[in-house]
C-alpha cells in the first residue's frame, strides 16, 4: 500500500507477478490512495488520511496469513501509517519500506521489518519520485523476487513458472526448456527438441502453457497428469520434481 508516486511502484510490481511467475492475481494485491483512478491522475488530498487507509485494508478481509508492505518514502504518510496500524492489529506480517532515518513508520512500532534505504535530499527537493523512487522501486522487485524464488518458483536463474501467452515467450519458453534439459538430460523420446521447435511447441500447448509442467514431461518422458500430479506432491518445486525423476530413472536401471 502506498500514495503517490509510492503507490504506482507497489502497482506495477504487484501487477508483473501474474505473467512472470504465474502467480495468482488476488494473492498480490496493491493498493494506493486514491485508488486506481489515481494512477493516472493523482489525488493527493486522500493521502492525509489514516481512516483511509485502514478502511481500504479492512475491505480486502485480510487474515494472519497475509503480509503488508507499506511504502512511504517519506516515511510518514498518514494513508500507509494507518494500514500498518490496522494490519498490525489483526495480526499480520507488516514491513515498512521508506527512504529516511529516522523515520515515523519505524517509531510507531507497526512493522515486523523495516526496510529504510536513506537516498538522501533529491536533485529536486521534495521530489521523492526521483532517488526514492527508484531505490523503492529496487527493493520491491528484490523483495517480490525473493518470495517468488522461496516459493519455488525459479530454477536457478530461469523463471520456469511462466505461462506462455506471446510471441515472445513462446522464444523465452524455449530456451528455458532447452536449458534445463541441456543440465540433467532427456529420454530419447524426446531428444529432437532441442533443434526441433514444432516438436517442443506441441509439448507446450498440451501443457497448457506451463514451461514448468512440459519441463518435468520432456525430462521424464511422464504422461502430463502424472508429471501434475508429481508437481502438486512437491508444493511445485521444480528442483525437488527433477530430483524424483531422476531417483525413479536410476531405480528402473538398477532393477534392470
Amino acid at each position: 500500500m502506498g500514495a503517490g508516486s509510492s503507490g504506482r511502484l507497489g502497482i506495477i510490481d504487484a501487477a508483473e507477478l501474474p505473467p512472470m511467475f504465474n502467480a495468482n492475481n488476488m494473492q498480490y494485491i496493491a493498493l494506493m490512495a486514491g485508488g486506481d483512478g489515481a494512477l493516472r491522475t493523482a489525488r493527493e488530498a486522500i493521502e492525509d488520511s489514516r481512516e483511509a487507509g485502514r478502511a481500504d485494508l479492512d475491505a480486502l478481509l485480510p487474515t494472519s496469513h497475509d503480509a503488508l508492505i507499506g511504502v512511504t518514502s517519506s516515511g510518514r504518510t498518514p494513508y500507509v501509517l494507518g494500514a500498518l496500524q490496522r494490519a498490525r492489529e489483526l495480526g499480520l506480517l507488516t514491513i515498512g519500506l521508506v527512504c529516511v532515518r529516522p523515520s515515523a513508520v519505524r517509531m510507531e512500532r507497526n512493522c515486523t521489518v523495516v526496510v529504510d534505504p536513506v537516498t538522501g535530499p533529491e536533485v529536486i527537493t521534495g521530489s521523492t519520485r526521483m532517488k526514492a523512487g527508484t531505490a523503492t522501486k529496487m527493493a520491491l522487485n528484490m523483495i517480490s523476487t525473493g518470495v517468488q524464488i522461496k516459493l519455488g518458483k525459479t530454477y536457478g536463474n530461469l523463471m520456469v513458472d511462466l505461462t506462455v501467452s506471446n510471441h515472445k515467450l513462446i522464444s523465452r519458453a524455449r530456451r528455458i526448456i532447452r536449458t534445463v534439459a541441456a543440465e540433467v538430460g532427456l529420454p530419447p523420446s524426446y531428444a529432437s527438441i532441442f533443434t526441433d521447435d514444432d516438436q517442443l511447441d506441441a509439448v507446450i500447448r498440451r501443457c497448457d502453457g506451463s514451461v514448468k509442467l512440459a519441463l518435468v514431461v520432456v525430462v521424464s518422458g511422464w504422461g502430463i497428469d502424472l508429471c501434475r500430479e508429481a508437481l502438486t506432491r512437491r508444493g511445485g518445486a521444480l528442483r525437488a520434481v527433477l530430483e524424483d525423476v531422476r531417483f525413479e530413472t536410476a531405480s528402473r536401471v538398477f532393477k534392470v
